[in-house]
């Protein structure tokens, strides 16, 4: 799906123009986007000066889910190395102080 990022658009125009299917348009200064007439051809994202057009790629739920529990397994993974490279940090300072 095709969005447009209203903050960014300058209204130049550009999109609309490129268009093969009539599908966008300015209106008050601004890119507007008619989704039943936008066949995802990808003109307007090329064309953008401002990078106000934007691809947008529908995520279900199950996969988000997956997602999620992929990155936080491996934030746990990395806090246990973390915590493993401090306590050999900590051991081998006392064993300095206990030379000394």
């Amino acid at each position: 799906m095709i969005k447009i990022q209203v903050e960014l658009c300058i209204g130049c125009g550009r999109c609309a123009e490129s268009c093969p299917r009539q599908a966008m348009s300015i209106v008050d200064g601004l890119a507007q986007i008619n989704q039943r007439l936008c066949n995802q051809c990808r003109l307007c994202l090329e064309l953008c000066p401002r990078d106000a057009i934007v691809e947008i790629a529908p995520v279900s739920k199950e996969e988000l889910a997956l997602t999620f529990g992929s990155l936080k397994q491996s934030a746990h993974d990395l806090i246990e190395r973390i915590e493993k490279l401090k306590q050999r940090s900590h051991f081998k300072k006392e064993n300095i102080n206990e030379l000394s």
